[in-house]
This record gives C-alpha cells, sequence and structure tokens, in this order.
C-alpha cells in the first residue's frame, strides 16, 4: 500500500508541473541556468557581482555540479572571499558544490548544494567601491 501511495503522489506531483529527482522527493520546477554576472548597486556606490540568466537578465536562477560560467566564477569568488577558501576556476565541481551545501546550512535553507535563489539571498556578497578593485566588505544583499 505505501508504494502504491508513493507512486500516486508522484504521479500527481508531476501532473501539477513539479520535478520528481529521487523516490519520494518532489521538487518545484526550476529556474534557468545562471550563465553570466551581472553588476548588482549595494548601497551608496558599493557593488557587487551576482550570478544571473541572459535570457531574461533575472538573478533568479540556478547552477549545480557540472555548470561552467562566469556566473560560476562570480559565486566562487563570493564564497571565497566571504564565506570560506575554495578554488575559483569557473567550474562547479565537488568543492564549490560542498562550499554551497556549507552556506546553505549556515543560513537555514533546504541543503542540496545547488545554488539559488533562496541560496543568493543567505549569502554574503563582497562589496567593491568604484573603480578601486578593492573589496570594502562583504554583505548580505538579501534579495
Amino acid at each position: 500500500m505505501g508504494k502504491q501511495l508513493a507512486s500516486a503522489l508522484g504521479a500527481l506531483a508531476l501532473g501539477a508541473g513539479a520535478v520528481l529527482t529521487s523516490p519520494g522527493a518532489v521538487h518545484a520546477a526550476s529556474y534557468p541556468t545562471c550563465n553570466a554576472k551581472k553588476v548588482v548597486s549595494a548601497s551608496g556606490s558599493l557593488f557587487t557581482y551576482q550570478p544571473y540568466y541572459t535570457g531574461t537578465g533575472s538573478r533568479n536562477c540556478e547552477m549545480s555540479q557540472g555548470a561552467q560560467s562566469d556566473a560560476v566564477y562570480a559565486l566562487q569568488i563570493a564564497i571565497d572571499t566571504c564565506h570560506q577558501d575554495i578554488s575559483r576556476d569557473g567550474i562547479y565541481g565537488p568543492e564549490t558544490r560542498r562550499a554551497v551545501r556549507a552556506v546553505q546550512d549556515a543560513g537555514d535553507v533546504g541543503v542540496d548544494g545547488v545554488y539559488g535563489p533562496e541560496t543568493r539571498k543567505v549569502m554574503k556578497w563582497p562589496l567593491y567601491k568604484g573603480g578601486s578593485g578593492s573589496v570594502q566588505g562583504c554583505s548580505k544583499l538579501g534579495v
């Protein structure tokens, strides 16, 4: 009876547009893959770089293991500067996945190692001023 119920719930979830990723796990529809970085204003003359999807200009995008782009590089810089030491190579490998999981755990959001909007909101981002190129500090932007 339990397997039949799980199958029925899975079919219902798929019919509602959800994606089944493992037995018993149902996730909402996914976001597009972040594929570039953009300048995001913080306050005053401070700004940071965050991953975004060029197709819509939205920062509501996601990345996971295997991704390679400027967006991954921007994520790695933020983690390396504001959270923990990691390599900066633009490749979302096991090290980046582990670091994202640590950020998610510390931020009290779902821990899956996939960067997305909820992770973006709990991350600290390096803040730059004007054309100096030097980091002025780290801050959660929350948006």
